[in-house]
């Protein structure tokens, strides 16, 4: 009786050291995998409010004086549905590249002769995830804050999925962030988030967000629990002095608060 009564007690021991022993050897790897459960806790509720919006843009340019050139460029930019009334937010200059040489000149170089380029948007749609596509028109920028926001100009039978830019987090330096980007058509307009951490915080003029190794623009950044952080957008130089001819543009995606893109969205309501 007493030998099986050992026999029980070592085979229950044996249970439970390897019951531990999996335990121990699943953890890292349930850690490992928790900001992607996160992600994609983030991906289905919010993926509806990332869109494409569609341009097409007249390109006009000239070098030296000779006559213009004039041709029609069809391009897609990420968006960010803000409002149930299809509000949407866009990078100015991911929307409209002419705006890069509107706001940094490039230095005069002697002897070379002046390059223009000009760029007009005339045709605008909103592609929704489900694959409809609306037609928008720009209705505001600003060119300091690279942001742009566009609006149906029909309305359709039910409002649009939208972020809230009134429920937002503050992270801190390393913190984790995930952003949702859409595939172009080649992609079949696929979401496709990305996991990031906050590689630098801009204090000032207004508190901007570095994301490591972001380079998408337009979409939404949110908090590892679900909160948005703000919109990726572009930051470019203040004043074209600091280039010289061998010097790119020195611009870097940022994420601006979400509080500072509803103050311009107000304007944009009203």
């Amino acid at each position: 009786m007493a030998s099986d009564q050992v026999r029980c007690a070592g085979k229950c021991a044996a249970a439970w050291i390897a019951a531990l022993a999996c335990l121990w050897l699943s953890a890292p790897h349930a850690v490992a995998d928790e900001p992607a459960a996160q992600g994609r806790q983030i991906v289905e509720k919010w993926q509806d409010a990332v869109i494409t919006v569609r341009l097409v843009v007249k390109v006009t340019t000239s070098y030296g004086g000779a006559e213009a050139n004039e041709r029609e460029v069809k391009s897609d930019a990420n968006g960010t549905v803000i409002a149930p009334n299809g509000l949407t937010v866009v990078s100015l200059t991911n929307m409209d590249p002419g705006e890069i040489f509107k706001r940094v000149r490039m230095p005069t170089i002697p002897g070379m002769p002046s390059f223009n380029v000009d760029t007009q948007i005339t045709d605008v749609k909103l592609r929704l995830a489900d694959g409809t596509e609306v037609p928008a028109k720009v209705i505001l920028r600003d060119k300091d804050l690279d942001l742009a926001f566009v609006r149906p100009t029909e309305e359709l039978p039910q409002p649009f999925a939208a972020v809230d830019l009134a429920q937002s987090a503050a992270p801190q330096l390393l913190d984790q962030v995930v952003t949702l980007n859409r595939l172009a058509g080649f992609g079949d307009w696929a979401i496709a988030p990305r996991v990031d951490r906050i590689q630098a915080i801009i204090p000032k003029p207004r508190t901007l967000y570095v994301p490591q190794g972001g380079d998408e623009v337009g979409t939404p950044a949110f908090s590892v629990d679900g909160r948005l952080i703000g919109i990726t957008l572009l930051r470019l130089p203040s004043s074209a002095e600091a280039l010289s001819a061998a010097e790119d543009l020195g611009a870097f995606a940022v994420i601006l608060p979400a509080a500072d893109v509803l103050e311009v969205a107000k304007q944009a309501q009203e």
